[in-house]
């Protein structure tokens, strides 16, 4: 299975020793932020579907990086799940005897509009807001930094459309024909089956998408 690597490797692809049902990704020097100390490593990436959670594998090489996600994807699927908590209150579970960890158990927050348990969205007062009572949440008067940062990366709706639709195109490009499906946390991420489009540029994925919309006949991006 050809596995891309980062940008920053020599190498674009890499031969993976297992055979992966789902969307892989990796590098030979990738940087780790710890509160023990920064440290660079290679790694192995894995986004399994069934169950659905994220594997990370460390090591000298890459192919001690993917044995060690490897293994952890085979324990991961024989174990017994015992899920718990571990004090979040956002619907977040840890299995106690593997690595395995996915959003198992209903929030213990509720959206202050409607009682519907919810950790989507959470005010500047601590109240929360579901998907649907979202767009009513009150604006922090006084953002801090981060906060501004965030509504700057805010796209607007009909901008996530159009970018959707120039995504779907490159999906369509590489034989994806599966739905076309996108989150939005520190930027954008687009998903079809088991691949997934993360523009690092996002000013330059704007234009490429704004050209592509205009020659096709749609409105054009601002």
């Amino acid at each position: 299975m050809k596995v891309k690597l980062s940008s920053f490797d020599k190498e674009k692809e890499y031969d993976s020793k297992h055979e992966w049902d789902c969307f892989c990704q990796g590098g030979g020097s990738g940087v780790v932020f710890s509160k023990k100390g920064n440290y660079r490593t290679a790694f192995f990436e894995a986004f399994p579907k069934e169950p659905k959670c994220f594997i990370r594998g460390e090591g000298k090489t890459l192919e001690e990086a993917e044995q060690q996600a490897w293994d952890r994807y085979q324990k991961i699927k024989t174990c017994n799940h015992e899920m718990e908590r571990r004090g979040r209150t956002d619907g977040y579970g840890y299995c106690k005897h593997c690595s395995y960890s996915a959003m198992v158990f209903e929030p213990l927050t509720k959206c202050c509009k409607c009682g519907k348990p919810t950790a989507y969205a959470k005010d500047y007062r601590g109240k929360w807001y579901c998907e649907k009572h979202e767009r009513i949440k009150p604006k922090n008067p006084n953002p801090d930094s981060w906060e501004r940062m965030q509504d700057e990366r805010r796209l607007p709706r009909k901008q996530k459309k159009l970018l959707k639709k120039y995504a779907t195109h490159l999906f369509r490009k590489e034989g994806f024909k599966g739905k076309v499906s996108s989150r939005q946390s520190v930027g954008m991420i687009f998903y079809c089956e088991d691949r997934q489009i993360a523009p690092l540029f996002m000013g330059r994925f704007k234009r490429k998408a704004k050209d592509y919309i205009r020659v096709n006949g749609n409105s054009i991006i601002k």
